[in-house]
């Protein structure tokens, strides 16, 4: 199923609760398929040839000839943290230690044509968290994700590479090397791509969903304020992870998308110890809100909420609403709105949800 074309997770879940079962889906006709939530007749006719065509054995037998397993989401080693997210990977492609993707995790991500400033810092915090027991995730990319890389291998730790196309597709080649040593420290290397799959701009942002999905948190080293770190970063407020971000200089273009990110609620850190005391503020707080509510008095010290955001927070519910509504009753333009449902995401007033609905967070 993995290798149907524009087969994603959300429409194998679809066809799993219309039809009882993935396996079932392959007896389907083409008019049982038609009436698959979100499948046209377009769509219906290329899945009902697809489905009956494509094989996995060769699949798996290039699979085990280059000592790479695939993990699906109805095996027992698929990671727990990933499969809570929207669209989880139907199959994963896996080079290395598959135990490795349930550890608990940071992901450092940032631009690629970082600062010195930014690969020192890159290097350092991957180097102080792989050190301190933490799975380092990054996407093997040139600038702060091989920084970050390569301070995990350098301390002896964990990391994980989530890459933009297939495994015999190693982008970019030049990290082939730092691949390796990852592995040989324990760590993974994955794809959700079938093999052959070369990386595109279409792959990327796609994998930025499973880098922050494999995390709790989120750490934004450098970025510019348009680059793709701010699509992950997007993704991990879809998916309820921390975020946190280093500051750099004032004038430095590199920096911007932090400062920003800061200015809207990210944890500002300076010490892989600023990063360790976000996670475990965040899950004591997960602990406790499932244990029981805590006094007022224990409470923590909530942001303070501008008029603009108390104006979008008062029409959502804890059900969710459509963000066009949340435009119309608030009565800001659309792109104001949607600015200020970031920075309630980073403050963790809201939540997303699926179908383009926000609500707002239960106490």
């Amino acid at each position: 199923m993995n290798r149907v074309t524009g087969l994603g997770a959300i429409t194998a879940k679809r066809m799993a609760e219309r039809f009882g079962s993935l396996a079932a889906a392959f007896d389907a006709s083409e008019s049982d398929l038609r009436a698959v939530t979100g499948i046209g007749p377009d769509k219906a006719q290329q899945f009902w040839s697809d489905l009956r065509q494509v094989r996995a054995d060769d699949e798996l037998a290039r699979a085990a000839k280059k000592g790479v397993r695939l993990v699906t989401w109805e095996d027992p080693g698929y990671p727990t943290l990933l499969k809570q997210i929207a669209d989880p990977p139907l199959v994963l492609y896996v080079a290395g230690a598959v135990e490795a993707l349930d550890s608990l995790a940071v992901a450092i991500i940032g631009t690629r044509r970082p600062t010195v400033y930014g690969r020192d810092c890159a290097r350092r915090f991957g180097y102080q968290l792989a050190s301190a027991g933490y799975m380092v995730v990054s996407g093997l990319a040139l600038g702060i994700d091989t920084e970050a890389h390569t301070g995990a291998v350098q301390a002896k730790g964990v990391s994980v590479a989530v890459l933009g196309g297939a495994l015999d597709c190693l982008f970019p080649k030049e990290n082939a090397g730092l691949a390796r040593s990852m592995i040989d420290c324990g760590g993974a290397v994955v794809s959700e791509y079938p093999f052959g799959r070369q990386p595109d701009r279409q792959t990327f942002p796609m994998r930025n969903r499973i880098v922050s999905g494999l995390s709790k948190g989120v750490l934004v080293v450098e970025a510019p304020l348009n680059s793709g770190t701010m699509i992950t970063v997007n993704q991990a407020l879809d998916q309820n992870r921390s975020v946190m971000a280093v500051p750099g200089r004032i004038d430095s273009p590199a920096s911007q998308g932090c400062h920003k990110l800061l200015r809207e609620g990210a944890r500002l850190v300076t010490c892989a110890d600023d990063v360790i005391e976000e996670l475990q503020d965040l899950m004591a707080g997960m602990r406790q809100a499932s244990e029981a509510r805590p006094a007022p008095a224990e409470r923590p010290p909530e942001p303070v909420l501008t008029p603009e955001e108390r104006a979008v927070l008062a029409q959502l519910g804890v059900d969710g609403v459509p963000v066009d509504e949340v435009v119309r009753a608030s009565g800001l333009d659309a792109g104001k709105v949607n600015a200020l449902l970031v920075g309630l995401q980073i403050k963790r007033y809201v939540r997303v949800l699926p179908g383009g609905r926000v609500a707002r967070r239960s106490v």
